[in-house]
């Protein structure tokens, strides 16, 4: 069977390149290992309930964003809902709701944390987080594939990118200290909200970033259906998935001059071009070439050891058992066996008649871990430790939402042995790579080819992680390749 293009991964940004291709007319195929789509924003179904599999969250949806451009130019059939506060973050008694309008926000955190000059501070923030949407979307050539895309920066648009370039080399944390901000809990709110969005801490992560993941829950919206709607609207628009088709091998003809030959669990393809949103790491076991090897060796900033998995919870609870958002993120010390010291709670909309059913939502619960605690365990010590995680987990969630014990309902718990089995992530790994000040800043802007023909999409791409980010990166290569 040969195409135009084969896409190796149905997850969001294997879905949303396939579906513009084939809308500008070409003969498009994507190969997925798993039997739905989705990939790490995928979905489940057990007990009659329909839980996302991750705590994913839908934002980049103004006008102009990815999202908004996705939806709009492809006709997505989503009912969408705002989600104001965006997140509720719950630190010891304290619950500070991330409101959208800007006013209500900085009166939030004046009567939460008094002392700090908010309105400067995320005024500040604010003007970072718009220059760097601004900036997405201006230089749709990044990353730069040629010489006639790097020309493109010498244009009227450069003192934009001139601007935010100091932005990638100062950490958040070098301008929260010119608040002198002493409050640790507010500074481990910033901190824990970048661990959601940007996978690292305030001290390592680019302001430019940065600025960009502390804005992020101030667009934010709930997709009625949650991660199945999304993921079965955008696989609606893709003539051609072959579902359970685990690639386990890829051949370049002439150097992918001639195309690529891929063979799969269940037969073999031809295509002209190639593009893979499987993550930098399950790459090369796909090739017999040692340059590929080489290749992905050589990125030092890219060690597995520097990402993360996670260890999730999936339950149902009474329906309308926390009211202020559907969103929260919950601190907490020391979770066993995991990274950070917090965990985001993520409901299903009171609303959804697919989803919050028999008089109860569901609940996905996500945090931080490193696959190396889950790897290599005899089955008594694995199912020891998830009981722990999940047990410490569970306890501060009924503190919190003053739930009792047969409140808790259907709980199913996952590892990065999990995402292995179902995503075929290297390691269970998922989110992407960190933002870091130790990356070099021309993995963000340069996409050197291993192949002619051969692309790379998905959060260990450019420009990371999240939908917004990974559908941001299919639409610039939809633009780059459709010229």
């Amino acid at each position: 069977m040969e195409f135009d293009y084969i896409i190796i991964g149905a997850g969001a940004a294997g879905l949303s390149f396939a579906a513009l291709m084939e809308k500008r007319g070409y003969k498009i195929a994507i190969l997925e290992a798993h039997s739905l789509p989705g990939g790490c924003s995928s979905y489940f179904e057990r007990d009659g309930f329909t839980f996302d599999a991750g705590a994913t969250t839908l934002s980049g949806l103004k006008e102009g964003r990815p999202l908004h451009r996705l939806i709009t130019e492809l006709d997505l059939k989503l009912e969408l809902i705002s989600i104001d506060p965006g997140i509720v973050f719950i630190i010891g008694d304290k619950k500070i709701s991330r409101y959208r309008d800007p006013e209500r926000w900085i009166e939030e955190l004046t009567k939460k944390f008094k002392g700090i000059n908010h309105r400067k501070l995320w005024s500040k923030l604010k003007q970072i987080e718009t220059r760097g949407w601004m900036l997405s979307t201006t230089f749709k050539n990044i990353p730069l594939r040629s010489l006639k895309s790097l020309l493109s920066f010498f244009s009227v648009k450069l003192p934009l990118a001139l601007i935010s370039a100091p932005e990638l080399f100062r950490s958040v944390e070098s301008e929260l200290q010119k608040f002198h901000i002493k409050d640790q809990s507010y500074l481990n709110m910033l901190d824990e909200l970048l661990f959601i969005t940007a996978q690292n801490n305030r001290q390592e992560t680019p302001l430019l970033m940065g600025a960009m993941g502390l804005c992020y829950p101030e667009d934010t919206s709930y997709a009625i259906g949650g991660m199945k709607a999304f993921s079965n609207a955008l696989a609606a628009k893709c003539s051609t998935i072959f579902y359970r088709h685990q690639v386990q091998k890829i051949t370049p003809i002439k150097n992918g001059l001639d195309g690529f030959t891929i063979h799969t669990v269940q037969g073999v393809f031809k295509t002209k071009k190639l593009v893979s949103t499987i993550p930098h790491w399950n790459i090369p076991d796909l090739f017999e070439d040692k340059k590929v090897k080489d290749f992905f060796s050589s990125k030092k900033t890219f060690a597995p050891k520097d990402c993360w998995s996670a260890f999730m919870i999936y339950l149902t609870v009474p329906l309308n058992c926390a009211t202020e958002s559907l969103y929260y993120q919950i601190h907490c010390e020391g979770i066993p066996f995991c990274s950070t010291k917090s965990f985001f709670v993520s409901l299903s909309h009171p609303a959804d008649s697919t989803r919050s059913i028999k008089g109860r939502q569901t609940v996905t619960i996500s945090t931080h871990t490193k696959s190396s605690e889950w790897l290599g365990l005899d089955n008594v010590e694995y199912k020891n430790k998830k009981e722990i995680t999940a047990n410490f987990i569970l306890s501060v969630l009924k503190e919190k939402f003053k739930l009792q014990e047969n409140d808790l309902q259907n709980i199913v718990t996952g590892t990065p042995r999990t995402f292995i089995k179902y995503t075929k992530r290297y390691l269970g790994l998922v989110g992407g790579i960190p933002h870091s000040l130790k990356r070099n800043p021309l993995d963000y802007i340069i996409a050197r080819p291993l192949y002619k023909n051969f692309y790379m999409l998905g959060d260990t791409q450019f420009p990371g992680q999240g939908i917004a980010a990974v559908v941001l990166g299919s639409m610039n290569l939809v633009d780059y390749l459709d010229k």
